[in-house]
Parts: C-alpha cells; structure tokens; sequence
C-alpha cells in the first residue's frame, strides 16, 4: 500500500473530486431501486476489494467517501477502488453529480484551546484527533456529522462588556470545501449575494469571504495556488 497525495488521487480519477484528503463521488440513479442495485454491486466490490468506504443512499441519490481510515489518508488502495467503482457506475449509467459534492468545517478561533476544549467535546460527544502539524479537532464518532476545528490566535478581539470565561475572543468561522472546478464560481455567487471578499492571497486554493455581519468563510479546494 502506497500514499496517494491528493492531487495524485484527483489526475487519475477525472470522475471523482478530492475534498478535505478523501475521494468523494455523487451518482443519481434512474429510481430507487436502481440505486439498490448499485449498492448491492458496490457492496460486492467491496467485499472482493476488502476495503470498505462510506458511503449514503436517499431515495435515487448515492453519495461515497473513500480514504484509508487505517494510515489517516489516501493510498493507492482507495484510487484502485475508485476505478472499480467508475467502471460499475459506467455499466449501470449512472449520473454523476460533481456539484452536490462539498464537506465543512465548523472553526472555533480561540487563544486558549485548551481552555474551552473539554466543554465542546462533552457537549457534542465527539472524539478528539490530533497529531504532529495537525490541527486539533473533534470529530463524530460515526463520521457523519461535520468536524470541529479549533484555531489557537490571541490576536482576536470581543467587545469588553462581553462575559469570557476563558480570557479570549468568541469567535468561529467555517471551513467550506468544494470541487476544484466550481470553487471559484461558488465564490463569485456568495459576493453577489451579498458578501464581503476579505482576501484571495491563497486563491485558487483558498478565498477568504464573510456575510455583512462579518462572520467569515474559507473557501478552499484541492487544487495548486502555483
């Protein structure tokens, strides 16, 4: 087994976009039960491949996550069982659907992380992840719902009237990440519908946006700002 990084991962599979280190697909079949079909024959892939990906069905709508869970990133394990999976998809006909494909990160900026920390781990029941260079998060234990990243800066202000236990600033933004191909477009629709573009020094990879009460959005992709 080989790492895959993800512009790696996102050249040899055209058909699949990589957003936040995973391969990730959206494919409409004609009904429901042509997408049980796919499902049963996805599973049989699986069980052949013995990797076993996430993935989610609603009504003809099916929507999978592939990443090595084990190493913590994409490997040439997942890339192959991708390509089995476009051939599947392919046989069937199925529609793929680039644009329904997007995960986010809720992003608590803080000066103490350590501080506020155990308060949202015990009210959101998550579990935390962390390691060398890597930022500190909490994540559903199901991988379902949405991580949790804190941002440690204690250059943020509040207000002074403000109540802060914890000594610093109230302060999250989200971490919005889309397809390469649609990133920018996704980013001129959110400043004509009435935000604010706050930065675009990392652009195309990331611009940074926020609403007209200043709560701000990173948008980012996988892709060179080279």
């Amino acid at each position: 087994m080989t790492n895959v990084t993800s512009a790696e991962a996102q050249e040899q599979l055209p058909g699949w976009t990589v957003v936040d280190g995973r391969l990730e697909i959206s494919v409409r079949a004609k009904d429901f039960e042509g997408a049980i079909e796919f499902v049963n024959r996805f599973a049989d892939v699986a069980e052949e491949m013995d990797h076993h990906p996430d993935f989610d069905i609603r009504y003809n709508t099916i929507r999978m996550r592939v990443v090595s869970h084990d190493v913590g990133g994409l490997t040439d394990r997942d890339t192959k069982f991708a390509a089995e999976l476009d051939n599947l998809i392919d046989d069937l006909e199925l529609k793929r659907q680039p644009k329904k494909v997007s995960r986010t990160h809720l992003v608590v900026v803080t000066p103490d992380i350590e501080a506020i920390l155990p308060f949202w781990k015990a009210v959101l029941d998550f579990k935390e992840t962390s390691g060398e260079d890597q930022p500190t998060m909490l994540v559903d234990r199901s991988d379902v719902l949405d991580p949790v990243r804190f941002d440690q800066r204690a250059d943020a202000n509040i207000p002074e009237d403000d109540v802060d236990p914890s000594g610093g600033p109230v302060s999250m933004h989200l971490d919005v990440f889309v397809p390469a191909e649609f990133a920018e477009q996704r980013m001129q629709n959110a400043i004509e519908a009435g935000g604010k573009l706050l930065s675009e020094v990392d652009a195309p990879s990331m611009w940074e946006l926020a609403d007209l009460d200043g709560n701000r959005v990173y948008l980012r992709s996988e892709q060179s700002n080279t």
